[in-house]
């Protein structure tokens, strides 16, 4: 039975001094085809929501509150007269900044939300959403059997672009500035893990690739990335007339300053955004779907395809929860990562039952 529809909810509120509060804010328009969904667990995606935070802390500005995030995890408490893929009672994720933010209630859309089975845990099942950003990547990429893949950036995108490359045959190098993170890399299955402040990057994965080459790799970091590229083209395989080919698949928020196309010679240098087709289309999100036979892997597919490969054990995401937060904590758990207080890894909200 449906439950009744709250006229107000809690939500993370970010404001121009870069710290976030929880408040009570209206809930949104509920349509026909939408659904209601009670928040069991969300996770904060350090890399899209953080990035500014820090500045705005040394130089504030004076915007509005906004509510921030994208990606929970929670059970169905309302449908709209037009849903038919979903009912009362089913346990879910969802994401999207538009509908699924850090709320204790969201009103969803059909195709950016996906079934889970009772038994998954929320907060197993919400890691799903962030990973599917990865899952693009690694498409991207193209890896195959047997191919030398560099992932540079050991947070939680790269983390599973590790294991997702690995199920596609390719062999990892980890690489990342931390030690801590390359040791969870390193269990979760990379052939290798170069610390590359310690290390030079080129000759390292020449040294692995025993002077062949890599064949692909993905930066998934912010910030500064253009002498980590160079580096990759210059440990990238070279044709004979000494020209890289190979792939650099770039997923994180970095900035470059780069030269072509000598210094690159055949490389495919391949953005890649967001978690597949469909997101931030709005036909797609309430329920337009992208034909099979042409569009392979939408967002949902990639989320339905992850579910599946947790639940075959082949894909772990538990190892990489560090921190839970209560949602009444949201400041506390924002200002972990932004001041970097601790390590951290997965950064989750859990909502009280």
């Amino acid at each position: 039975m449906a439950q009744e529809i709250p006229k107000t909810r809690r939500a993370a509120l970010r404001h121009g001094d870069g710290t976030v509060s929880v408040g009570e804010t209206p809930m949104p328009e509920f349509g026909p085809r939408n659904i209601v969904v009670k928040t069991a667990a969300s996770l904060i995606s350090a890399g899209t929501e953080t990035g500014g935070m820090k500045r705005l802390r040394e130089s504030p500005s004076e915007r509005e509150p906004s509510t921030g995030g994208y990606t929970t995890s929670g059970t169905v408490i309302a449908i709209g007269d037009e849903i038919t893929e979903f009912e009362v009672g089913d346990r879910i994720i969802g994401m999207a900044g538009e509908c699924y933010p850090h709320a204790d209630y969201n009103v969803g859309q059909p195709m950016v939300t996906v079934r889970i089975s009772d038994d998954m845990s929320f907060d197993e099942a919400v890691m799903v959403t962030l990973a599917a950003t990865s899952l693009q990547a690694m498409r991207r990429i193209d890896p195959k059997l047997g191919e030398f893949i560099a992932v540079v950036g050991q947070g939680l995108v790269g983390q599973f672009a590790n294991q997702l490359i690995a199920l596609q045959g390719g062999r990892v190098a980890a690489v990342d500035i931390d030690d801590r993170r390359l040791e969870v890399a390193a269990e979760l299955g990379a052939e290798v893990t170069i610390n590359s402040a310690e290390q030079d990057l080129t000759e390292a994965l020449l040294g692995w690739t025993e002077g062949v080459g890599i064949d692909g790799s993905l930066v998934a970091y912010g910030g500064d990335a253009t002498e980590t590229i160079y580096n990759l083209a210059a440990a990238t395989l070279k044709a004979p007339d000494g020209h890289q080919v190979g792939r650099i698949a770039i997923v994180g928020g970095g900035r470059t300053q780069l030269s072509f196309p000598t210094a690159f010679g055949n490389l495919d240098i391949l953005p890649s955004s967001r978690t597949g087709p469909g997101y931030h289309d709005p036909a797609y999100h309430m329920g337009q779907d992208y034909p099979r036979a042409y569009v392979r892997w939408t967002t949902r597919r990639n989320m339905i395809e992850l579910l599946r490969l947790i639940k075959t054990g082949q894909f772990r995401v538990n190892e990489l929860i560090s921190h839970r937060f209560p949602f009444g904590q949201a400041g506390e758990a924002y200002d972990t990562i932004v001041e970097q207080k601790e390590p951290t890894l997965g950064v989750l909200l859990e909502y009280e039952d």
